[in-house]
């Protein structure tokens, strides 16, 4: 099946054109330019791999705002993702795309899908940020899992 660009989310539209021809600095494209290396790049990844690599992406993401980030995770999005500035491109290019292509409403539901192995919260939900002084730990919600879970919810499953 053709992977259309109003059928991916914006993660995937960013592993989509990681994955193309794409020049690999920022630039002003064209947005028929655009959508044909979104095209090229969700054939060359499959289905199934450009949803793990944007679920991926997008987690990394949304640990990365909340200070969540952990050597390993770090260690594996630069093995993932090595070329910084194609990556940064690739992820200006595909919010310009949703700007001009839209998104369709499936591909809505699933925009904050976020996966990650290794998270710092195990599957709990929750991240534990403990102190030495046992007064000053405390808990916080995984922006991950909490993000799944609301999607989850969102989509009625």
């Amino acid at each position: 099946m053709t992977a259309t660009v109003p059928g991916l989310t914006a993660p995937e539209r960013t592993m989509a054109l990681y994955a193309s021809d794409m020049p690999g600095q920022q630039g002003r494209w064209a947005p028929e330019q655009l959508a044909v290396w979104i095209v090229q790049g969700a054939a060359r990844l499959g289905t199934a791999e450009l949803r793990r690599l944007a679920e991926f992406f997008h987690g990394f993401f949304l640990l990365e705002m909340d200070g969540m980030v952990t050597p390993v995770l770090l260690a594996r999005h630069e093995q993932r993702f090595p070329d910084v500035s194609r990556l940064d491109a690739a992820n200006a290019a595909a919010a310009l795309s949703v700007r001009v292509h839209g998104m369709s409403e499936t591909a809505r539901t699933r925009n904050g899908a976020a996966s990650m192995d290794d998270c710092p919260c195990g599957g709990t939900g929750t991240v534990d940020i403990d102190d030495p002084d046992p007064d000053l730990s405390f808990s916080l919600y995984c922006p991950v899992h909490q993000t799944a879970t609301a999607l989850r919810i969102r989509a009625g499953v």
